[in-house]
């Protein structure tokens, strides 16, 4: 009991000292229990905005999805669209080339029946190119240098060019009359050509050397697809050999043929010598005047021709030269008219040196 009054002194004597500490503990627990509450307060409207999200997102995800599949439907409904223009756009254009392709066929009905006066340029061009070297005939390789040229054009066919075939097919058939059948006669370069058939159809035995096949063929015919350098001919000679406008493109790169060495006409000619019976003779025809070379072929003047048949014996020679479009004459070049720049060909019946 003797202790209370101490306790009481002390309590009296600390209360002054403990007033301000009471204060700060009160504020502190004041600030604390603020601090609870703001905190509540903040879970609570982070939990609201967590729920607010998870339903954004849901609703976010089935939008999205809901937008995907419309997307989807779109771009199928603009295919099937699509699709049914160019289907549309296809039979549009069928019916055109329909009515086109009638109009067509009875315009050439009526020009099949039509008198020249009627003719009108479009048929003309188309016909030009139907019988030209580029033309339908020619892409199926039936086009055969014909040595006259008719041109049609409105309401008109004139006679265009007379090339050098026109001597040269004759030249060769009277250096065929040398002989008589069934002799073996070789024809280098005998595409575009009907002289391998004309040989055959007489009742000689050709060989026709080309590197395209002949469109045509005979019993009387053999066809050999392959360059003279490579070919083997076997043991039987031939009693002659024709070149027809084919000696200037050896080894140029014309017609398919790989560009070779220099002097490779020399040596084809050499060649030919190789493959004839001891009575064999050459048939040569080719351009003739100022000497020169293009990407085409060659043209030999005096000089490149006798070079050409060093070893060889001329036993006939004729000289053609073009004096207009239409005209071929016997001549030289210094004849020649400036207009046909001396184009000519030369045309040559020769045998090996051995033989003369």
């Amino acid at each position: 009991m003797a202790s209370s009054p101490l306790k009481g002194l002390a309590r009296r004597v600390a209360r002054p000292l403990s007033r301000p500490l009471d204060g700060r503990v009160s504020d502190i627990n004041r600030r604390v229990g603020d601090t609870h509450l703001a905190v509540s307060a903040l879970s609570e409207t982070v939990e609201k905005l967590a729920r607010e999200l998870a339903a954004y997102t849901t609703t976010s995800t089935e939008s999205n999805s809901y937008v995907g599949v419309e997307m989807r439907r779109l771009e199928e409904s603009i295919e099937t669209l699509l699709t049914r223009i160019a289907e549309h756009e296809a039979r549009l254009l069928s019916r055109i080339d329909a009515i086109e392709d009638v109009g067509y066929v009875a315009r050439l009905s009526r020009v099949a029946e039509a008198r020249l006066e009627q003719l009108d340029g479009a048929v003309a061009n188309l016909v030009n190119h139907a019988n030209g070297h580029r033309g339908f005939a020619a892409q199926a390789g039936l086009w055969f240098n014909p040595p006259v040229t008719v041109e049609l054009g409105e309401g008109r066919a004139r006679l265009a060019a007379v090339n050098e075939r026109i001597v040269e097919l004759p030249f060769a058939l009277g250096a065929l009359s040398r002989l008589s059948p069934p002799a073996r006669i070789l024809d280098i370069g005998s595409a575009e050509s009907t002289f391998s058939l004309s040989g055959a159809s007489l009742g000689y035995r050709v060989t026709a050397l080309d590197l395209h096949p002949p469109p045509y063929s005979h019993p009387n015919l053999e066809s050999v697809v392959g360059r003279l350098e490579d070919w083997d001919p076997g043991s039987e000679p031939y009693d002659a050999a024709f070149l027809i406008s084919t000696i200037e493109h050896f080894g140029i790169g014309a017609y398919g043929e790989p560009v070779g060495e220099a002097g490779a006409d020399r040596a084809a000619i050499q060649r030919v010598g190789q493959l004839l019976s001891s009575e064999g003779f050459l048939v040569l025809t080719t351009p003739y005047g100022p000497a020169r070379i293009d990407a085409l072929e060659r043209t030999y003047d005096d000089d490149a021709l006798a070079a050409l048949l060093e070893g060889w014996t001329v036993l006939e020679r004729r000289t053609e030269l073009r004096r207009d479009e239409r005209t071929w004459m016997p001549g030289d070049p210094s004849t020649a008219t400036a207009a046909a720049d001396n184009e000519g060909v030369v045309m040559v019946v020769a045998e090996p040196a051995r033989h003369a």
